[in-house]
């Protein structure tokens, strides 16, 4: 994700709104397609479902012991 580059308008007025409108889905469904499926189904999920799952994901990460290797 870090070489999506983004272009910046030096005035509003270059596109009529339904034209930025579309502009900018275009570059979200861009975005959103290079995501890994996981983050993306993660994504799709209501806030609740999301919230839902980080807590269970952090209770289980904190359950694990450390396997760093000195």
């Amino acid at each position: 994700m870090a070489r999506i580059h983004w272009v910046a308008a030096e005035r509003w007025d270059v596109f009529r709104d339904t034209e930025w409108q579309r502009e900018l889905r275009a570059a979200h469904d861009i975005t959103l397609s290079k995501l890994p499926k996981k983050v993306r189904a993660t994504l799709a999920l209501s806030a609740a479902q999301q919230r839902r799952l980080i807590a269970t994901a952090a209770v289980s990460w904190s359950r694990k012991p450390d396997r760093l290797v000195y």
